[in-house]
């Protein structure tokens, strides 16, 4: 077979919002973490920014072009395209942007279910129970993934770094744990109606990390990122890989992650069995991280890019149809801009693309052409 004889039918594609602003309720947090101020940001707490929303224009500019290189082209059809995203400020903003980057001038609608800053069910990873069991049934997920991966010791070297930019031992918290950084004891928050959350040196660790990402991304001078402290990428892909391990314990394993997707998954069933040719979904990385770990895909890593679930990061579910067979098959890839597109702020097209990264299904085999039974992807969905 060749890959000539697949059409692109059907896309869904999630997408994480893009470049935001730091959100208030880690800044609290953080202040206790060093002695040294904070950078100060121009655009409200946790909404996207101007940077922010000129990626995505870029973003959605490339896309459209890829899925045009697929022989899909949009319209003012209603039956082309479907928008929707999480009622927050930056995640529809983030949709706004993609769409005019991609098909400025068509009446395409943004969807969203609330009004701005409201979470949406279908996006929200907070608890709908917090009963013992299931407690104890993440607690043990956690236990698993720590014993499989030695996590927090190999943690060790990252949590250093960060004590050394943060000037840890001068700071706040310091006075009131007396330890190490990576000592600050672990709690699991757990409580109904919302979100869970790993509290201790991981909590610290992923909001000082998530805030000098941001300050990256957003090209802050480079005496302004971590105060001038980080010199190589070799500090970026230790420090990142605590913000990684948050998100891989918090979303990614079976039991949060299976709760946390559930209404994402129906949605997305519902989206390949309608009308629209393109869907575009736009969320969080919790929900890319939860959605991934409930369909069972394979751990990654991303080529060029140190976060796993990388800012402005899109999933895309491919359905095609062979045309000499008539049957269906899947794909998915992880499309997003590397390390270096992020903080250079570089236009995307098709000449100069964002990354792709196939993503791999466990128990479940390529052909030889890289695709899978549609069959493969559709058992998983069917829930």
């Amino acid at each position: 077979m060749s890959n000539s004889h697949y059409q692109l039918e059907k896309v869904v594609i999630l997408s994480r919002h893009g470049i935001r602003t730091a959100l208030q309720n880690t800044l609290e947090f953080i202040d206790q973490a060093t002695p040294y101020q904070w950078p100060k940001w121009d655009h409200p707490y946790g909404y996207l920014t101007t940077r922010g929303g000129a990626l995505e224009v870029y973003f959605g500019h490339y896309l459209s072009q890829w899925l045009e290189k697929h022989n899909i082209k949009i319209t003012n059809n209603s039956h082309d395209l479907f928008v929707y995203a999480n009622s927050l400020q930056r995640t529809v903003a983030t949709a706004q942007f993609i769409v005019a980057g991609a098909y400025a001038g068509c009446d395409i609608t943004i969807n969203h279910k609330y009004p701005i800053e409201r979470m949406d069910p279908i996006f929200d990873p907070s608890l709908e129970e917090d009963s013992e069991q299931f407690k104890q049934a993440v607690l043990r997920d956690i236990e698993q993934a720590d014993k499989a991966q030695s996590i927090f010791k190999n943690l060790a070297p990252a949590y250093q770094i960060l004590s050394d930019i943060l000037n840890y031992k001068q700071s706040e918290l310091y006075k009131q744990y007396q330890c190490e950084l990576a000592d600050i004891p672990l709690e699991l928050y757990f409580k109904k109606n919302e979100e869970p959350a790993l509290l201790g040196a991981l909590a610290v660790g992923i909001s000082v990390v998530d805030s000098f990402l941001l300050q990256y991304y957003s090209a802050f001078p480079k005496n302004q990122i971590a105060w001038g402290k980080i010199d190589s990428l070799e500090q970026w892909q230790q420090i990142v890989q605590i913000r990684n391990q948050y998100i891989n314990l918090i979303c990614h394993t079976k039991t949060l992650a299976t709760r946390a997707a559930a209404k994402l998954i129906n949605m997305i069933d519902d989206l390949m069995q309608q009308q629209y040719t393109v869907n575009l979904l736009v969320g969080h990385d919790s929900t890319i991280a939860s959605l991934l770990g409930a369909l069972d895909f394979e751990e990654y890593q991303l080529p060029h890019q140190y976060e796993t679930t990388p800012i402005g990061g899109k999933v895309i579910f491919q359905r095609f149809k062979h045309s000499l067979t008539g049957k269906h098959y899947f794909k998915a890839e992880y499309v997003y801009q590397s390390f270096e597109q992020l903080y250079t702020g570089q236009a995307l097209d098709i000449n100069n693309p964002p990354e792709h990264f196939q993503l791999k299904l466990k128990n479940a085999s390529l052909n030889s052409d890289g695709f899978y039974d549609w069959s493969d992807f559709e058992k998983r969905i069917h829930v």
